[in-house]
């Protein structure tokens, strides 16, 4: 007796499980990897990469203020919040965003930095104990040839502007969540942030 079934049934019930995990809501732990299309190479790499839903239920993505709510949408809803977010911060005009799973969920207790701008791999990276800029942007495969030496880290909701050229800056301890930045250079690479603003942050637990 030929038990094989035929091919139709199987290709069937393929597409009918990937699309009933493509229309799942996505749950604190997921990682998805977002690709952003319709903007200039050199600025997709700033915000392509593999990110990671967080407990709150929201997502880190690069050069927005704000976190995108992930947690209870599909994929193609993320990719649409996401479009509209870049849109409302007036950072791109016609972003077009595409948004896959890449991993399911994990354990609880999976902390994570994001780091975007100019790096050669942005994305969200495994949270270590007394982990510090430059490990994060090594993270990320170290700055590229665009990367300018202001850093932006995003922490609780406030702004710092780091200098790479200092190591007291590259020294800093990360938390639980922060945000990196690589911002581009310009024809003049100068630090535009203030020392004043950073010194807080130059203690031994960051």
């Amino acid at each position: 007796m030929n038990t094989t079934l035929p091919a139709k049934w199987w290709s069937g019930l393929v597409l009918g499980l990937s699309l009933s995990f493509a229309s799942a809501g996505l749950e604190s732990g997921d990682r998805v990897q977002l690709t952003l299309r319709g903007v200039p190479g050199s600025e997709r790499n700033e915000v392509d990469g593999e990110y990671r839903v967080g407990e709150s239920g929201t997502i880190s993505l690069p050069l927005l203020q704000r976190k995108v709510r992930a947690a209870g949408l599909t994929v193609e809803q993320l990719a649409r919040a996401a479009e509209t977010a870049y849109r409302d911060e007036g950072i791109y005009t016609r972003p077009a965003i595409e948004v896959v799973v890449v991993k399911g969920k994990e354990v609880e207790n999976d902390v994570v930095i994001s780091v975007g701008g100019q790096v050669r791999r942005a994305g969200q990276f495994p949270y270590r104990k007394d982990m510090t800029v430059i490990q994060a942007i090594d993270a990320a495969g170290g700055r590229n040839e665009f990367g300018s030496r202001n850093v932006l880290l995003v922490r609780d909701g406030k702004q710092y502007c780091l200098d790479f050229s200092k190591l007291q800056h590259k020294s800093i301890r990360l938390r639980p969540d922060d945000s990196l930045q690589i911002e581009q250079k310009g024809v003049v690479d100068r630090w535009r942030g203030e020392e004043a603003a950073v010194k807080p942050l130059l203690g031994t637990d960051g």
